[in-house]
């Protein structure tokens, strides 16, 4: 080999070298710096824009409170089921392949906090063909209580929680033990949230055994309602946690709390074989389990607040 064809095989060499480092420089290291790190992601969990867009929505004196869903009275035989919590993935899993069973359809409620912490359950939820409505950050209770501040914060901070790993925004708001006040539910809707879902019916986990069982409680269900299924215990207070919360990445945000273990899932409870027990007795029924949004849609009043307080609240119409 003489050194003219030599010096054209080493010549060859540093171009393929030269060309591969700039390819990797070009379409591998710069695309690697648009992927946040976990402090990225935790500034993002806090929703601040969202927070100051949903306050200025909230301050507007045209806010119109978020409608409610409520029970059908049409006698068609449909109920609709909700779930108030975000399942850990093993029993989510399950409670999906028995709704795909009895080919049901239900709403998610989650909190922002766990699809921060575990958002392919999540996904998996919406994967099956399910929807995801919000349940504040924490799954606060007593909702209406709240400083609109705080409000806002735990709606919009789920709302940013999910939409961070899915691209359709809920639009279905619950929380536990929650009057739906004309506050609060302008609340709702300055966060991006359109309605508000009031069950009829609350389902205890725990209690039903058999399928007799399952059949006589589906018997005493009525055409048109809304059953509402525990699944994580409420939170009915936080500690002053909020700097800790939001200097810590989304793993480390967990509150500390104060629970009401009367309305959460007994241990013994074997939740997705009592929902399979029970769909069975309504599939045996004849009745359709729609989603909710199929429901009516109310200007809401609550029954038991003051008259005073509806019309100081703007529900007097």
């Amino acid at each position: 080999m003489n050194f003219k064809k030599l010096g054209l095989i080493v010549a060859l060499c540093l171009a393929t070298i030269v060309g591969t480092l700039i390819l990797i420089r070009d379409h591998v290291i710069e695309k690697t710096e648009f992927i946040p790190d976990i402090t990225d992601l935790t500034h993002n969990y806090l929703a601040e824009e969202e927070i100051r867009e949903a306050t200025e929505k909230r301050q507007a004196a045209d806010i119109k409170p978020a409608e409610v869903i409520t029970t059908l009275q049409d006698g068609t035989p449909r109920i609709a089921l909700v779930f108030d919590g975000m399942p850990d993935r093993p029993l989510a899993a399950r409670l999906l392949d028995v709704l795909a069973k009895h080919k049901a359809d239900a709403v998610f409620f989650v909190e922002g906090e766990n699809v921060a912490d575990e958002p392919e359950t999540m996904k998996l939820i919406r994967s099956a063909g399910q929807e995801v409505g919000n349940y504040t950050y924490v799954g606060l209770a007593s909702m209406e209580k709240r400083p609109i501040e705080e409000q806002l914060r735990e709606l919009c901070r789920t709302q940013k929680a999910v939409t961070m790993h899915d691209p359709l925004k809920p639009t279905l708001f619950r929380a536990p033990r929650t009057i739906f006040s004309d506050d609060l539910l302008k609340s709702v809707r300055a966060a991006g949230l359109e309605y508000a879902v009031k069950e009829n019916v609350r389902f205890q986990p725990g209690n039903i055994h058999n399928q007799a069982e399952a059949d006589s409680y589906a018997a005493s269900i009525l055409n048109g309602s809304i059953i509402a299924i525990p699944v994580n215990h409420p939170v009915e207070q936080k500690a002053d946690d909020r700097v800790v919360r939001e200097e810590k990445p989304a793993v480390d945000m967990k509150p500390t709390v104060r629970d009401d273990n009367s309305a959460a899932v007994p241990p013994a409870a074997d939740l997705a074989t009592e929902l399979d027990l029970l769909l069975t007795a309504f599939d045996a029924k004849g009745v359709q389990v729609v989603f909710v949004n199929q429901f009516r849609k109310i200007h809401y009043i609550p029954a038991n607040l003051p008259l005073f307080n509806k019309a100081e609240q703007g529900g007097a119409k």
